[in-house]
């Protein structure tokens, strides 16, 4: 990460999991040297252990290449590329089919993901107790900044545990003795606690660029807190799937919490004030070019000065650390002819776009060309050519062209490429308004939000068919929540988003086994795909590998004018929609299996203290 070390470290068997080793992080001084009471009443010292939390982030197996890809796929937005056996132990964890054995999350000497996270709650939990307890938040604004960076960053990292497990145990002190083995809790207790841990923090946190700390989105900011506490209010007021009892391991049922405080409109309203004040206050933008915003992801502006204020919170790595394009990225090959991937081996094209997704979006949409792309580098350029089919990283797919190590000014030899996980974007903030005003009966501010988003989506000639007749033809409640969950769909593949929207609107399911059936079709060429094109061509347009694609968009089916185009020798649709994907995209009903199980190395370390629920 592009952040201090840390100091700060703890060996400590805790109610499922266990503390591995930070030795990539630490300079770990002697108990003698440094105690609580030290490091607390040091505003260095201080800042240095709450750079501990931010460090878990960076964690193998945690957002640095386990959960990062493997959260979140096989919706109608995005999916997992190696679909070739559905148990193997990547497939699984997004196939809805995930095991407490998964060889991914168990063994090996890196801490899974659930472990992780642990991890940095426990340090999120001393830098909390310690700087209350010497630190004076109360009359330092510097020590009140860090007390709110760390209860924002706990908050995150259960969001991150609830969104992949559900219910898991609260643990919002220090381990003791008393309490190393800790039962599942409710999670709507864990809702309760963060949320108000969130109004605390965003009261202790400046606005992003209003301090130096702030000048960048990798370190937290009151936008964030903010913006992460509606986040977490639309989900704990939302569906998901729950267990009939904490110790019921079979029985579960979709629903909405029980606990009237997390679903009344109250609630509701704090969440929409948040997301208005975060608006009002003009110190976060939209990039006007949606095409810019992910230049200025791999190049690294991190600054809001330089980046057009958007991407308000990003995870940040370094050089050797990262590996977002390593999953995500478009397909690099070994020619090493690009000044940008100088690595041996295939790299991107694991998580791809659901190929459905590109036929779902309006042609004139500016976001379908960014966000889906049909080729791959190799040989000195972009292709569509087939690639090693035996290698499934090089099999066809489209690619999130958004992510691409072209973009980038550095160079990459490694499995590690550092570009930042964006985490939360304005763009992200204007559609949770618009969908909190519409719950609020507030149709036409709604309209407003959603409008901004779409503005940027379409050329000034489009607006007017695009735009405005689009947002007038919305008239009620129910046709404004079907637009912004579309909207959400369109802005937002590729950050992984997408599930869990799915899960709160009750449509997890049934989503899943229509894209399922949608890609089946479209491979087919049959119900609304028939006007898919079945030939397409290619040819070079520079000399710096980039190519121009004919063939499809729907009735793209004459044969291009002009000079250098290729046909294809095969049917490329066909192929990113092969017999794997259309098998594997699923193994169990999704409303079933909508959480991962918590894995065995940490039911053997609980002492007895954790069950899996949901038939696991």
């Amino acid at each position: 990460m592009k952040k201090q070390h840390i100091i700060l470290c703890a060996w400590l068997a805790i109610g499922g999991f266990m503390l591995n080793s930070c030795d990539d992080f630490l300079d770990v001084k002697s108990e003698s040297s440094y105690n609580e009471e030290v490091i607390f009443t040091q505003e260095a010292l201080t800042e240095d252990a709450v750079m501990s939390v931010y460090s878990w982030y960076g964690s193998t197996n945690s957002h640095r290449g386990r959960y990062m890809p493997y959260y979140g796929m096989n919706t109608d937005a995005e999916y997992f590329n190696k679909l070739n056996d559905v148990l193997d132990a990547e497939t699984s964890l997004t196939t809805y089919s995930a095991e407490a054995n998964n060889s991914k999350m168990v063994g090996g000497s890196d801490p899974n993901s659930y472990t992780c996270f642990y991890n940095a709650i426990e340090a999120a939990n001393v830098c909390i107790e310690g700087i209350r307890k010497y630190g004076k938040p109360e009359t330092n604004t510097l020590m009140a900044y860090f007390l709110g960076e760390v209860l924002t960053l706990r908050a995150h990292y259960y969001y991150d545990l609830i969104r992949a497990w559900g219910d898991v145990p609260a643990r919002f002190e220090t381990v003791k003795t008393s309490s190393i083995f800790l039962e599942k809790s409710d999670r709507d207790v864990i809702y309760k606690q963060i949320i108000a841990d969130l109004k605390e923090a965003a009261d202790m946190l400046p606005w992003p660029n209003e301090t130096e700390r702030t000048k960048t989105n990798e370190r937290v900011n009151k936008a964030f807190a903010l913006g992460l506490r509606a986040r977490l209010i639309l989900m704990a007021s939302g569906y998901a799937q729950r267990p009939n009892s904490l110790d019921d391991t079979e029985g579960s049922s979709i629903r909405r919490s029980s606990d009237p405080e997390l679903t009344s409109d109250n609630l509701l309203r704090e969440a929409y004030n948040d997301l208005k004040s975060i608006i009002s206050s003009k110190k976060c933008n939209l990039v006007s070019d949606y095409n810019q915003l992910w230049d200025n992801l791999c190049k690294d502006k991190i600054s809001f000065s330089e980046n057009g204020g958007e991407n308000i919170f990003e995870i940040g790595y370094n050089d050797g650390r990262g590996r977002f394009l390593m999953h995500w990225g478009v397909c690099y090959t070994n020619d090493k002819t690009n000044p940008h991937y100088q690595r041996n081996g295939f790299q991107g094209g694991q998580s791809c776009p659901t190929p459905t997704l590109y036929y779902a979006y309006d042609e004139s949409d500016l976001r379908r060309d960014i966000n889906m792309v049909p080729y791959k580098w190799n040989n000195g350029g972009y292709t569509l050519e087939r690639l090693d089919i035996a290698n499934t990283q090089a099999n066809p797919s489209f690619n999130f062209g958004r992510y691409d190590y072209n973009r980038m000014d550095r160079i990459v030899t490694s499995n590690d490429d550092g570009v930042n996980l964006p985490v939360l974007r304005y763009a992200d903030v204007l559609l949770m308004a618009a969908e909190l005003a519409n719950e609020l009966d507030e149709l036409e501010p709604a309209k407003g939000y959603l409008k901004e988003v779409r503005n940027r989506a379409f050329a000034p000639a489009d607006r007017a068919r695009c735009v405005d007749d689009y947002l007038s033809a919305i008239n009620d409640k129910a046709a404004m929540l079907k637009a912004i969950q579309d909207e959400r769909l369109f802005e937002f593949p590729g950050e992984c988003l997408r599930k869990q929207d799915l899960i709160r609107w009750n449509k997890l399911g049934e989503t899943v086994k229509a894209t399922a059936a949608d890609i089946k079709a479209l491979h087919n060429r049959t119900g609304k795909y028939a006007d898919v094109p079945t030939v397409v061509y290619t040819r070079k347009i520079d000399d710096k590998g980039n190519i121009e694609v004919y063939g499809l968009n729907r009735g793209e089916t004459a044969t291009p004018s002009g000079d250098g185009w290729v046909k294809l020798d095969y049917d490329f649709i066909s192929d990113v929609t092969r017999s794997d994907l259309q098998e594997h995209f699923y193994a169990n009903d999704p409303d079933k299996r909508q959480f991962w199980p918590i894995f065995q190395s940490d039911l053997d370390a609980s002492n007895g203290a954790l069950i899996n629920n949901y038939g696991y």
